[in-house]
């Protein structure tokens, strides 16, 4: 195969290796489900994976985090696949949130429950999800994230800002 050509080093090939041989038929469920269209989708979203491969240690390949990256990465591929498919604009969104003086890691850091951090992440809308995951769970730059989601940086950071203000809305709520 073409994409482990791709791999700079035997660690990172070795590693690849291992991703791909676990997770290759979720990846190809994940664009079939999207678009029908499985080959391009799995081949791009391989290659945005090689791009973050040296972030992903081994004990982490059999493990969730694993499974949810490459999850959201096929996800956001496929999507971007039927948007180029299509031609059809991207609607701009304008979402305006209430201003927090905390953050939602300060939040975190005081309740300590990892559990409900993630239930709280999982009720807001899908765009917000996907960059705090992708930014503060998987530890990915803006450069990295905007690269997966196929958006702009500066994009990425509005996103992470206005999800931090909701995750703070959403962790008051649910401590109170």
């Amino acid at each position: 195969m073409l994409l482990f050509s791709m791999v700079e080093n035997e660690k990172d090939l070795s590693k690849f290796q291992r991703i791909y041989d676990q997770y290759k038929n979720m990846m190809y469920w994940v664009a079939y489900d999207i678009t029908k269209n499985t080959h391009d989708v799995v081949q791009l979203s391989l290659i945005k994976l090689i791009d973050i491969l040296y972030r992903i240690e081994e004990e982490e390949i059999g493990r969730s985090r694993c499974k949810n990256l490459l999850i959201t990465i096929t996800k956001n591929t496929a999507i971007d696949h039927l948007r180029k498919a299509s031609h059809a604009p991207i609607p701009f969104e304008t979402v305006e949130k209430p201003d927090t003086s905390r953050s939602a890691e300060d939040l975190y850091i005081e309740t300590e429950d990892y559990k409900k951090l993630i239930q709280c992440i999982d009720k807001l809308d899908e765009k917000y999800t996907e960059v705090l995951r992708l930014r503060l769970l998987h530890h990915l730059s803006a450069r990295e994230t905007a690269k997966i989601l196929n958006i702009s940086e500066f994009n990425v950071n509005t996103r992470l800002l206005r999800a931090k203000r909701l995750l703070a809305e959403l962790l008051r709520e649910v401590l109170k």
